[in-house]
């Protein structure tokens, strides 16, 4: 069980070669990902080839990150001993860790390579002391908890275990209990969540009908299952007294931008509590918030489950709210032919800084379902205003948020940049 004062492991995604690079530079303590071929729940993502994963897990080891490869799927019968000799194949590479859903691979793991580290996926859905603690008889070092628990729960369950606890805490949230939705299976033939081929129909829009053919729900609710996602870059505190050992960051189909701004947001996050002192909660938010995001809660954590833990009106990024669009003014001279649109320019007040050639996502909430997205023109300071060409008229009061972040993606591009040096 960790004590109170350890602070937990930072575990970092990665879906590929550059993701990998971009989650050492951000400064995880170690890194998951899977390897090319094998069976995975991210089976969409680029993954990592046995031919560099190798030299990846000795730079890894130069940094001192550890290496934990996902076989987090269930397999079937004739598909065993083909896993197990893939575990076999990592492990020799230097991974440090497998993660496994599978309770017949994990056995079979267990005989055959007795001194493997092996840790429960989330996929498994263990979700109390009981399930920990068979977890613990079958000879995991480490368990996954399921998504959904909240912090007087994992409390409850790091007091009764001496295993090690990994909650994730940033990223994308399922709308079903980890590892048992089938809505995929069910509406895309044969992309199965527990073989790694989710289709994510959660985030798609879907009609509310009734018995007389009426739609029901409004425009803005559209998206009845799509949920926001999980943040708790404030709550790191509560979680290392709660006993948690490893703070799991989702993302192994997200670039390697998204996997570096997260990584160092919660980096800089856990350092500070390791020094007694208190992270900068705006500006790490704001970081976050740049990058890819559905809008940032910690509903879970906090025991909720209601509409503010789903974004209904949308399945994309939110980015960050910066501004407004105070008013448009037509192109002096400009006459519309052949269908099109009223061009001209917009003034932005903004209430937080950007900088030049941000995408700027404007949306009006009285229009849900129809947004436009510009480039920032110069750097621009909070309070100010600035001028924007558009193809078409934007109504006063539109949102103006941040979708892409400059700095963010140039920091990114020279931090792995630095690492593959190293290679």
């Amino acid at each position: 069980m960790t004590r109170e004062h350890d602070i937990p492991e930072l575990l970092a995604p990665a879906g590929d070669r550059a993701a990998f690079l971009a989650a050492i530079a951000g400064g995880a303590d170690a890194i998951y990902c899977g390897v090319t071929g094998t069976l995975n729940a991210r089976r969409r993502a680029g993954g990592i080839s046995f031919d560099e994963l190798a030299s990846l897990c000795s730079l890894a080891r130069a940094h001192d990150a550890r290496v934990y490869v996902t076989m987090n799927v269930a397999v079937a019968q004739d598909e065993l001993a083909g896993a197990v000799d893939d575990a076999v194949r990592v492990l020799d590479a230097g991974a440090d860790a497998l993660i496994i859903q599978d309770w017949g691979l994990l056995a079979e793991v267990r005989r055959r390579l007795p001194g493997a580290e092996i840790h429960v996926s989330t996929q498994a859905n263990v979700h109390d002391a009981r399930g920990v603690s068979l977890c613990e008889e079958l000879g995991a070092s480490r368990v996954t908890l399921s998504r959904e628990l909240p912090l007087e729960e994992i409390a409850a369950i790091a007091g009764r275990t001496s295993l090690e606890l990994e909650v994730f805490s940033h990223g994308a949230i399922c709308p079903s209990y980890s590892g048992v939705c089938m809505l995929s299976s069910f509406l895309r033939e044969g992309r199965s969540p527990n073989r790694g081929m989710c289709a994510q129909p959660c985030r798609l829009p879907f009609d509310l009908v009734g018995e007389e053919g009426v739609r029901l729900q409004p425009a803005e609710r559209e998206r009845a299952l799509c949920t926001r996602d999980n943040c708790v870059v404030g709550d790191v505190r509560a979680l290392a007294r709660a006993g948690v050992a490893s703070l799991k960051l989702e993302g192994r189909m997200k670039p390697s931008p998204y996997v570096y701004a997260v990584t160092s947001a919660y980096r800089v996050a856990l350092d500070a509590l390791a020094a007694g002192g208190q992270p900068s909660g705006e500006a790490l938010r704001r970081r976050l918030k740049r990058s890819f995001n559905r809008g940032l809660v910690d509903c879970y954590l906090r025991g909720e489950s209601g509409n503010g833990l789903m974004s209904y009106e949308r399945s994309g990024n939110r980015g960050e709210l910066v501004g407004h669009v105070l008013g448009f003014e037509p192109e002096p001279g400009f006459v519309p032919r052949d269908g099109q649109q009223l061009r001209g320019t917009i003034e932005l007040e903004l209430d937080a800084p950007v900088d030049a050639g941000d995408s700027l996502e404007l949306r009006h909430a009285s229009e849900p379902t129809r947004f436009l997205v510009v480039v920032a023109p110069r750097a621009v300071a909070a309070g100010e205003r600035v001028v924007v060409r558009v193809p078409r008229a934007v109504p006063s009061g539109a949102d103006v948020r941040v979708t892409r972040s400059v700095e963010l993606v140039c920091e990114a591009a020279e931090a792995v940049s630095r690492l593959e040096r190293e290679l």
